[in-house]
């Protein structure tokens, strides 16, 4: 058997050679920013999500409901800090701190730096991760002189184990300690 390549049809390109950029995933000088890269995105969204979790205070975010919405808060802001440090040497190569705003890429970093900031505070107020949204969350959980989302499990719960929810009064389900 020969280590040469064949095409399978007509017209089809070889595969890229060793070393070639591409080859590499894209890790060679076609990689500007990596705002979109998973390599570059991927390992600082899970330092995000474990600073998030790390915090008491964010135990409603531990929630497995609440996964998919931490993980894209937590891209939104790997991605705010690659382009952030893509433009801060940019400025420092232009030497004007700003950046060469002729160039498309430049002008492209901070569009793209807009939009993920965006997605970030959405993801923060969504999850209750600022101080607003975090002082709102509290006051709805106050309010309500329960915490809802025990109550949910409760009903849920019961109605697994056959009885009928439907029409059940929520002092039945335990009172206050709800």
């Amino acid at each position: 058997m020969s280590d040469e390549w064949v095409p399978a049809f007509p017209g089809q390109r070889p595969p890229f050679k060793p070393g070639n950029k591409v080859a590499v995933g894209n890790m060679g000088a076609n990689l500007v920013h990596g705002a979109w890269s998973p390599r570059k995105v991927d390992p600082l969204a899970s330092e995000v999500v474990a600073h998030v979790l790390a915090d008491p205070a964010n135990a409603h975010a531990a929630q497995p409901r609440h996964r998919f919405a931490l993980w894209a808060y937590a891209r939104a802001e790997a991605q705010c800090q690659l382009l952030s440090e893509y433009l801060m040497k940019a400025g420092e190569d232009a030497g004007d701190g700003l950046g060469d705003l002729d160039l498309d890429r430049v002008r492209t970093a901070y569009l793209l730096l807009h939009r993920a900031e965006a997605r970030a505070t959405t993801g923060r107020t969504r999850l209750g991760l600022d101080p607003l949204s975090a002082a709102r969350l509290g006051r709805d959980r106050a309010a309500t002189g329960a915490d809802m989302a025990r109550v949910m499990s409760e009903l849920a719960r019961l109605a697994a184990s056959g009885v009928d929810v439907r029409g059940l009064d929520l002092g039945d389900l335990g009172g206050e300690g709800l």
